[in-house]
């Protein structure tokens, strides 16, 4: 049986969605659907790759899917092999650039158009596993809290497609596992049988917002909440935009909004050709893992992301709360989970905050501004980030010893609690 959803050709005969162990169809006075999940698979110039990824998405058990292939004006066969791989399964539709715009604008030609609750970036040299989908959708729906967007652990294949390894190949601090709720608790997918939700229970690390450096695979392993995606939008012209990659974006930021979900099971295949943007060599352990070009644009990837912050920082610090949005300034100038001292003490994070020094006065006025900051990094930071901005640090600095004093006062009453803490444990 088919089911029309928005235009879309849905395989529904399987598919129920069950709570406490019946359907919702008997429990709900009205159908309780499946979210709709939008893949964007982005393409130049991979002929001999893209068959792959998109024959993936075509093969996945999850029934409500849309796919939008964007094509960033290759040269070589790619059209042919993207339309024979489409074949004429209605699911599917195609954008056909005339020129490549790199793979963030890429995919946000994409996003302009996707319509899912939930996004899957796609690269059209890796694939997805069969229950990619359904593993993913099923973790958003059992974690006790939302997340921004989950991330799982990839096979390494190299480009004839022969396995090299399994892992995540983000950074993983520790092991907390059995992070989503009791099954019965949860709405569940028929696609995801009582065995397989174990095992996900198993494989699932939440991280909170606070948590800092690179935690996720690459872009292809990521499922994200298209609101929020919305929100984080780069700004960047296109000259710009054109270095800087999805995941290298929207990872950290949707991270700092609202946390991530890590899945240890892998559900996607990363592809080692040579030729990666970000990481053409297997993963090693205790090895920092960037042999692709990407470094190089890690200076305009984090100002960008500073830009996001800064432009709307009157809302995003009321939803976020004062004390997040500016501790997220320090994660996004940072991918290896330092303190954010240490941050500031790099002439890079120094610079970009003094590009964005008016914009933070404007919003939160001169002193606030200062006081924030310097909670964030040394007061030898400070003063170099003032004297770069054209501030004589000599001007400030009788206000500045005000904010010196408030600070030694928050650590005096810190103390105090932690001593009375001590004195007086909880039974």
């Amino acid at each position: 049986m088919h089911k029309k959803v928005d235009g879309l050709s849905v395989e529904t005969s399987a598919s129920d969605l069950t709570l406490r162990g019946l359907s919702l169809s008997e429990l709900a006075p009205e159908p309780v659907t499946y979210p709709l999940v939008s893949f964007i698979i982005r393409n130049w110039n991979y002929a001999r790759f893209v068959g792959s990824a998109i024959r993936s998405v075509r093969h996945q058990t999850y029934p409500n899917f849309e796919a939008i292939v964007v094509d960033n004006g290759s040269t070589d066969d790619s059209r042919r092999e993207i339309e024979a791989a489409i074949g004429d399964d209605p699911r599917f539709r195609t954008i056909w650039l005339d020129e490549n715009l790199g793979a963030l604008a890429g995919a946000l030609k994409g996003l302009d158009v996707a319509r899912g609750d939930f996004v899957t970036f796609v690269d059209s040299d890796d694939y997805l596993l069969a229950d990619f989908t359904a593993m993913h959708v099923q973790t958003h729906l059992a974690l006790p809290r939302s997340v921004a967007f989950t991330s799982s652990a990839v096979i390494e294949i190299d480009a004839t497609g022969a396995a090299l390894g399994t892992g995540l190949r983000g950074s993983q601090p520790d092991t907390r596992k059995g992070s989503l709720r009791r099954s019965f608790l949860v709405v569940r997918l028929s696609e995801v049988s009582g065995p397989q939700f174990d095992q996900l229970d198993d494989s699932v690390v939440a991280h909170p917002p606070t948590e800092n450096g690179w935690l996720w695979s690459p872009g292809t392993s990521n499922m994200f909440r298209r609101f929020l995606l919305e929100t984080i939008r780069p700004r960047a012209k296109s000259d710009v935009m054109f270095g800087l990659s999805v995941d290298g974006h929207f990872c950290r930021l949707a991270h700092v909004f609202a946390g991530s979900a890590t899945i240890a099971m892998p559900l996607s295949a990363y592809r080692l050709h040579g030729n990666n943007f970000f990481a053409g060599n297997p993963t090693l352990d205790g090895a920092v893992n960037v042999s692709g070009p990407a470094r190089r644009f890690f200076p305009a990837r984090r100002r960008e992301a500073m830009r996001v912050l800064v432009e709307d920082a009157a809302s995003l610090s009321a939803s976020m709360g004062a004390w997040r949005f500016w501790s997220a300034i320090a994660q996004v100038l940072d991918s290896d989970g330092v303190t954010s001292v240490q941050v500031f003490e790099a002439p890079e994070a120094q610079a970009i905050i003094v590009e964005n020094l008016p914009a933070l006065f404007a919003t939160f006025g001169k002193w606030d501004t200062l006081r924030k900051l310097r909670q964030l990094m040394s007061r030898s930071a400070l003063k170099a980030i003032l004297r770069a901005a054209g501030l004589s640090p000599a001007a400030y600095a009788p206000r500045m010893v005000g904010i010196e004093l408030s600070m030694l006062e928050a650590r005096l009453r810190r103390k105090r609690r932690a001593k009375a803490a001590r004195r007086n444990p909880r039974p």
